[in-house]
């Protein structure tokens, strides 16, 4: 039997990074005084990168890295009324509308009835868990695991803190680096829906999908026949 179901939470319940992307065009366009959009994307980027272990994932963390882009990029000449806009840029995100992906709640309402669901998601912890209160959805998990970052370890760390055995837990997500591949390492399931648009940092060129455990799927429509099917061989 299924001990657990997990879900990522954003582009796999909910559209994500369709937002960062909105974003991230008006912070080119703030900044095109001082650069074009390919050396402020660039700068961003490998700002971002440098920031991870201080900052972690989420929101706050890309507003400080688009801050912080913003004074390298124009020299530290950059005023006031933009790093205004710049905060606002951010603030804006945290109070986006949460938009379900299709058939989400759906399968949900179905899988509720027969598994124990939650949620595992990385990035800052009042951010997440406030999108989750505002999806709608938080009456079908049992618990909600925010953690700074999807490793084996830390996979492991809340299997063992929820007495789940790994091999009876499956992980649902758009990430093959953060959602699939620490699963498997640990001899649980793993499900990727991909996602319209996903973080390159998210990206894997070399996964091996042929591997024991790893499962795609188109939409999370499809997501109860294949749980059947996985009752009857775990």
């Amino acid at each position: 039997m299924l001990e657990m179901i997990a879900f990522d939470a954003d582009d796999t319940l909910w559209h994500n990074e369709v937002h960062y992307r909105d974003t991230q065009a008006q912070f080119l366009h703030i900044l095109s005084p001082w650069a074009k959009p390919e050396r402020v994307n660039a700068v961003l980027n490998e700002i971002e990168m440098g920031n991870l272990a201080l900052y972690g994932y989420g929101v706050k963390a890309f507003t400080l890295s688009m801050l912080e882009t913003a004074v390298k990029v124009s020299g530290a000449r950059i005023e006031g009324e933009a790093v205004g806009q710049i905060l606002a840029l951010g603030r804006d995100m945290l109070q986006q509308e949460v938009t379900l992906l299709p058939g989400v709640e759906e399968t949900l309402n179905i899988l509720a009835n027969d598994y124990p669901l939650m949620v595992i998601t990385k990035g800052d912890i009042l951010d997440q868990t406030n999108k989750v209160k505002r999806s709608g959805l938080e009456h079908y998990f049992r618990r909600v695991e925010v953690v700074s970052d999807k490793t084996p370890l830390t996979y492991q760390e809340v299997l063992s803190k929820n007495q789940i055995d790994p091999a009876r837990f499956v992980m649902v997500g758009n990430s093959i680096r953060s959602d699939v591949l620490p699963v498997l390492a640990l001899g649980g399931s793993a499900v990727h829906i991909p996602a319209d648009t996903t973080w390159e940092h998210e990206m894997v060129s070399d996964f091996d999908d042929a591997q024991d455990g790893f499962y795609t799927l188109n939409t999370m429509k499809e997501l109860p026949e294949l749980l059947t099917r996985l009752v009857s061989t775990i």
